[in-house]
Order: C-alpha cells, then sequence, then structure tokens
C-alpha cells in the first residue's frame, strides 16, 4: 500500500508538470503557425501528420522493448528529448524550423507509447488502475485548465518562442519526477524471439484484434480530416484570438477533467470498449459544431464542440489503453499496441493531407460532412464489436 501511495504522489506531481507543458505548446500550434507564419493549409495539415509520423515508428519501438527489461527507461528518456526540443524555439523564425520542431517532438515522443502501457500496468492494480489513471489525468487537465488561458495571454504579450521555452524545462522535470517511480518490471527469461513479420500478423491472427483495429482506423479517419480545417476556420472566419483559442482549450480540458473520474470508474465495473462505443457515438458533434460555425460565423457552435471534444478524448484516452491490456496477451503488451499507435500513424499521415487536399474543392462543410459520417458509422460499428465480445 505504501508503494502505491509513493507510485500515486510522484505520478501526480509529475502530470502536475506535464499539464504546464501541454498547456503552453500544443493547443496553439496550427494558430502560432497561421498567425506568425502566414502558415498555408499545407502547412496546417503537416502539423497535423507529424503526429501520424511519430505514430508510424511506434511499431519498431513495440518491437524493441518487447524484450527488455528497462521499460520505465524506455518510456522516460525518450519524453526528456522530446520535450527538450522546445528549448530551441527561441530561435526559430522560419515555418520549415518551426515545422521541424514539431516534427522532432511528436517522432521522439512516439517513442515511448508502447514502454508506457506496460509501465502503467505494472504501476498500478488491474480492480484500480481505471480509478487512478482517471484521478491522475483529471489533475493533469486541472493543470491545463488553469494554464491553458495564462499561455494564451502570454503569448499574445511577449510570444510563443519563450512560453514555449519555458514549458520545455517544465516538462523535462516532469519526466524526471516520474522516472523516479520505483516498479516491479517483470523480464520474462522465456520470452520467445519473434519477428516483425510476426508481429505484422497478429491482427490477422487475433480476430478481436484485428476488428477493433479495422473500426478505430475508419472511425479516426475522419477525424484526422478535420485536424487541418480547424485552425483555419478559427483563423480566417473566426478571427479568433491565441486568448480565444485559449479558452476553447479550456472547455476541453474542464471536461476533460470531469469525464476522466467518470470513464474512470465505468471502465472498472463495466468494461473499456463500451466506453469506446459510447463516446464514439458523441464525436459527431465535434465536426457539427465546426461546420455551423464555418457557415454562421460564431464561437458559440465550436465551444460546444469543444466540450464534447472534452468528453470524448477522456474516453478514448483510458479506454484506448485498457482495451489493449484487456485484449493483448501479457507477454504481448508492447506489441499489441505499437501496432494500435501504427495504425493510428498511417491514418494520421493520410488523412490531414487529404483534408487539405479536398478543402479547396468541397470546402469546409464537405469535409466536416465526411466527419461526421465516419464518427457515426464508427458508433454502430464499435457497438457491434462491444456486443460480440459480450456473446463470446
Amino acid at each position: 500500500m505504501d508503494r502505491l501511495k509513493d507510485t500515486l504522489k510522484k505520478d501526480l506531481v509529475s502530470s502536475i508538470l506535464a499539464g504546464i507543458f501541454l498547456a503552453s505548446t500544443t493547443p496553439f500550434l496550427g494558430v502560432i503557425a497561421r498567425r506568425y507564419f502566414s502558415a498555408s493549409p499545407l502547412h496546417i495539415s503537416l502539423i497535423s501528420v507529424a503526429s501520424g509520423v511519430g505514430q508510424l515508428f511506434t511499431f519498431y519501438w513495440g518491437y524493441i522493448i518487447r524484450s527488455r527489461k528497462d521499460k520505465l527507461k524506455m518510456y522516460v528518456i525518450p519524453n526528456i528529448i522530446a520535450r527538450g526540443v522546445f528549448l530551441f524555439t527561441p530561435i526559430i523564425y522560419s515555418i520549415g524550423s518551426f515545422l521541424f520542431i514539431i516534427f522532432l517532438y511528436q517522432i521522439i515522443s512516439c517513442m515511448a507509447t508502447p514502454a508506457y502501457v506496460e509501465v502503467v500496468k505494472a504501476m498500478y492494480p488491474d480492480m484500480l488502475r481505471g480509478r487512478i489513471m482517471g484521478l491522475v489525468k483529471m489533475v493533469n487537465n486541472l493543470v491545463v485548465i488553469a494554464v491553458t488561458p495564462l499561455s494564451g495571454q502570454a503569448i499574445s504579450s511577449i510570444g510563443f518562442r519563450w512560453v514555449f521555452f519555458v514549458s520545455g524545462i517544465a516538462g523535462i522535470i516532469s519526466s524526471l519526477i516520474f522516472s523516479r517511480i520505483k516498479i516491479r518490471e517483470t523480464h520474462r527469461e522465456n520470452t520467445v524471439p519473434i519477428s516483425i513479420k510476426t508481429i505484422l500478423t497478429i491482427p490477422f491472427l487475433d480476430k478481436r484484434f484485428g476488428t477493433y483495429l479495422s473500426v478505430f482506423f475508419m472511425y479516426g479517419l475522419g477525424n484526422w480530416l478535420s485536424n487541418p480545417i480547424y485552425p483555419i476556420i478559427l483563423v480566417d472566419k473566426l478571427q479568433a484570438s491565441t486568448l480565444q483559442v485559449g479558452y476553447i482549450s479550456t472547455i476541453t480540458s474542464i471536461l476533460s477533467a470531469i469525464f476522466y473520474i467518470y470513464w474512470g470508474r465505468y471502465i472498472d465495473k463495466r468494461d473499456p470498449v463500451r466506453v469506446l462505443f459510447l463516446v464514439f457515438s458523441l464525436d459527431f458533434m465535434i465536426p457539427l459544431g465546426y461546420l455551423l460555425s464555418s457557415i454562421k460565423p460564431t464561437l458559440i457552435f465550436v465551444f460546444i464542440s469543444a466540450g464534447i471534444s472534452g468528453i470524448v478524448n477522456a474516453g478514448v484516452d483510458l479506454a484506448v489503453m485498457n482495451t489493449i491490456l484487456m485484449l493483448a496477451p501479457k507477454e504481448e503488451i508492447a506489441s499489441y499496441m505499437a501496432l494500435h499507435s501504427t495504425f493510428v500513424g498511417i491514418r494520421g499521415i493520410i488523412g490531414p493531407f487529404l483534408g487539405a487536399s479536398l478543402y479547396p474543392v468541397i470546402g469546409p462543410v464537405g469535409i466536416f460532412s465526411i466527419n461526421i459520417a465516419t464518427a457515426l458509422l464508427g458508433g454502430f460499428l464499435m457497438y457491434r464489436f462491444c456486443n460480440s465480445l459480450t456473446t463470446t
């Protein structure tokens, strides 16, 4: 029990500092690119693609850490390096160098993803993991709620460069504190070595996991179509300031903070796949709000979308990891998570480029309409998958 309390304490402190880092950087990337560097739709799509490119590499990192003993280090070190990238923002004065920093951050930080799932499994017992993770995520979001408007104001006053620099320092300290968590890392000496080719066959051999990946890929592709269009609507149609963008992010964080607790308890009592069905079914309201704002320019619809986004993000964040832990054999958790992230990366590369290409042809209404359709279809298909698990 003492070890659990110590783990939770360090996790919470690390989460607070990580919240400062995230609140001061990620909500503003697209708007900064558009306003400071006159970024084109292609540049904005590249910002969205960056996370997809990073996740594409997680397949290889999952293969690497599968038999590694030091999984905590495999999570911490990439995060320190990735967050340290923001220490170079004071010398960023072109869209090219700005994009380079973003790509470096996304690619390096995604190296930690497969290890994190195994670390969390070792940190907290199964029966409490959902609720504890929900608590940690809630605290993280409360920090984001408090810091985001302040960061937006600071960026408006002194520019983004030094705000990003300070946030990078906070992010590094967060990772260093997390590295002091003591976990019982289990190294399976009898782990059977497998090839990358064998890992690639997992979705075909494990029909449940293959179905899950297919549904998640289709659902998320529509969201990635819209991602590069959101900043364009905010800046060009709504003339939103960085302070207003901060408020939008704050609304998302408030709802996330509330629903991290709710979804965490729900996962422990029911199952994570049902949470995915519920949030997938709500997701269509996010592009709908932006669609309405593109027709009748007003931030009201965007604020509503931001609230729904908070509910959905919290559910997906908790449910994905717990779904992987539920579906994957113990010795293949990292491989399953890496495959999931790789598929997310593929759609994260295809979606933004497709969205930016379609935007001049069908406009924001067309893009958001496609997103609405894929969200509704994703909810229906996840409902069927959820029912199939309960009947087998």
